[in-house]
């Protein structure tokens, strides 16, 4: 083994070696001022870089020097490109903090088979690039990436900000918590306080200020970026919100932070800053000189707070709904964001299901579950060694309130049918999740909604043994009840995979028993219960929809087991299994088959 990684080891740096002569014979023949880059010269500049070369490129206006950088990957890892003498009276988009270009997305790739052909590429592109500065083109790249530039051009302070502000196109104060390391922004206190109790795992004083939101719009370009306090105070009045930092700086106890809310090509972008208070001369307050505090009149004490101090970029992180629940482009989520879903059962199934809910965007939750977690349900359940011993519905619920701090999930430590029985918790729910696999409380809760009118959808899901098949059924206002699936004591009227020996196993005590079967196998159940809670939520069927997942049959006869002659029958041709099928609920089984 040791021989075999030392080969390809020589091989892959031989192969590195060669893309390297490739290179520079091209361009010692096709380029003037070659000269050669040592590691100690591209390593400062860029970690991982080993090796290069600089030349001169004609280019629209006059030559330019180009660094190109090879990483130690290269011609696996495309070369990057820097740009050696940009003057300070210039903006060329593209340019990172170290006049490195960024030419290409992170996901670009090359043709490794011709290293010289890639190189050549990129120095077509900073020609290109050249052309467009000199024509006057740049200001749309500018606006497109103007979070890039932000970050590039405008002095940084010492503390990032987590946004939770929604990106609406309104100019208006916000709330802000300053930690030791870092600021959140909210649009009240109340979001902020739910965030940071998520996130801290309930803590309680919290002390807030104020901020303020500037809705610019147009994208800034770097030419157009505020430097000073007063620059942000002209770039508000322009945009018609100048009253905002007004009444935002008559709150403010130190330094102002502000965002930024442009409108790009490539959606929402809000840049951070903060509007340094004017300091303390002589022990006399600027900002209250011959007042009293908090008696001088807001536009005095906005004149006087937005001055000369140079203001100080902050790095800002969108932690809203909208940008983590798809970057602002899956309407899905925005959709589903205020829907409550209760979990009935928290185990392997019931667990991923919500946590992938909770991903997708749906914000409230109840989960319901009298267990603890077990070292047994370790393989196959998302909850971790922490939480041995401990309900699994309180720490599913802390889980996901920690991970994903803008939501709501409250747990109840109790059994199915005693929320039934009390019935409290189920108003003004959007959906049920039942993953409970007990026939018993399931048909409790089919009689209930029943009874009740079906007030709200269910979404039931099982898997079958050894996780060969997975069932989700919702059962809808209009549509079969769940019990109209099952006989009387609660076998399925359509099974998909049969053993001929018991598949339910038991522990060595009384009453626990289990089914054998591990997380991967699983996945399919999860997905396929997760995916039509889903779909009820967004497009409700108007009757009750049973949609399943057919394991691989390569799996299914591994363990002994095979399709039952009812499956048999409905999929007729259709044996490989690795699909879903959806199907009317409880329909009748003497129907086509899937090969017709």
């Amino acid at each position: 083994m040791a021989d075999e990684t030392h080969r390809a080891h020589t091989w892959l740096r031989n192969r590195h070696r060669k893309a390297l002569l490739e290179v520079e014979d091209w361009l010692y023949a096709n380029c003037s001022g070659v000269t050669l880059l040592q590691r100690e010269d591209v390593s400062r500049i860029r970690v991982g870089m080993v090796g290069g070369w600089r030349l001169k490129l004609e280019t629209a206006g006059a030559p330019r020097v180009i660094d190109i950088m090879v990483p130690a990957s290269f011609p696996f890892q495309p070369a990057r490109l820097r740009l050696v003498d940009l003057p300070e009276d210039e903006d060329w988009p593209h340019v990172e903090k170290d006049n490195v270009l960024c030419l290409v997305p992170e996901t670009a790739t090359f043709d490794p088979e011709d290293p010289a052909g890639g190189v050549i590429a990129l120095l077509n592109m900073v020609v290109d690039l050249a052309d467009l500065v000199a024509n006057g083109g740049a200001e749309e790249e500018f606006k497109r990436e103007v979070l890039s530039y932000w970050d590039n051009r405008v002095l940084g302070g010492p503390k990032s900000i987590l946004s939770l502000i929604k990106p609406a196109p309104t100019s208006r104060l916000l709330t802000v918590w300053d930690g030791p390391l870092r600021q959140i922004i909210a649009d009240n206190p109340d979001d902020l306080q739910i965030w940071l109790r998520n996130r801290c795992l309930g803590v309680r004083k919290l002390r807030m200020g104020v901020g303020a939101l500037i809705w610019i719009g147009d994208p800034l370009t770097p030419g157009r970026f505020p430097k000073t306090a007063g620059d942000m105070f002209e770039l508000a009045k322009s945009v018609g919100a100048e009253d905002v930092l007004v009444k935002a700086a008559a709150s403010a106890s130190g330094n102002l932070t502000v965002s930024l809310g442009m409108e790009t090509d490539n959606g929402i972008a809000i840049a951070g800053l903060i509007v340094p208070r004017p300091r303390t001369v002589r022990g006399r307050d600027p900002i209250y000189d011959g007042f009293r505090i908090g008696t001088a009149p807001q536009w005095l004490v906005a004149r006087r707070f937005f001055g000369s101090e140079v203001i100080l970029r902050a790095d800002l992180k969108r932690l809203d709904h909208s940008w983590i629940h798809g970057r602002d482009q899956d309407s899905r989520a925005r959709d589903i964001r205020d829907k409550t879903v209760v979990v009935f059962g928290c185990g392997s199934l019931g667990a991923p299901v919500a946590i992938a809910l909770a991903q997708a965007g749906v914000s409230k939750f109840i989960f319901v579950d009298p267990d603890v977690l077990n070292p047994s349900n370790l393989s196959r359940h998302p909850l971790g060694a922490q939480y041995l011993g401990k309900s699994k519905a309180e720490s599913l619920a802390a889980k996901i309130n920690q991970d994903l701090p803008h939501v709501l999930a409250r747990p109840i430590a109790s059994r199915m049918e005693d929320v039934l029985l009390s019935a409290k918790d189920l108003v003004n729910v959007d959906l049920i999740v039942s993953a409970v696999g007990d026939w018993g409380a399931e048909a409790m809760l089919d009689d209930w909604s029943k009874a009740n009118g079906r007030p709200v959808p269910i979404v039931y899901g099982w898997t079958e043994a050894h996780a060969c098949a997975g069932h989700a059924v919702a059962v809808m206002r209009g549509g079969r009840s769940f019990r109209d699936g099952f006989d009387a004591t609660g076998l399925p009227h359509l099974r998909v995979a049969e053993f001929p020996y018991p598949t339910v196993r038991q522990e060595p005590a009384c009453g626990a028993v289990y089914q054998p079967y591990g997380p991967i196998e699983l996945q399919g159940s999860v997905s396929v219960i997760a995916e039509l809670a889903l779909d009820v939520m967004l497009q409700p069927p108007s009757q009750s929809v049973h949609r399943l997942w057919i394991g691989r049959e390569r799996y299914l006869r591994q363990m002994g087991g095979r399709w039952s002659p009812a499956w048999a029958k409905l999929m007729g041709g259709h044996k490989e299994g690795g699909f879903l099928h959806d199907r009317p609920w409880a329909s009748n089984l003497e129907g086509r088959s899937l090969a017709a």
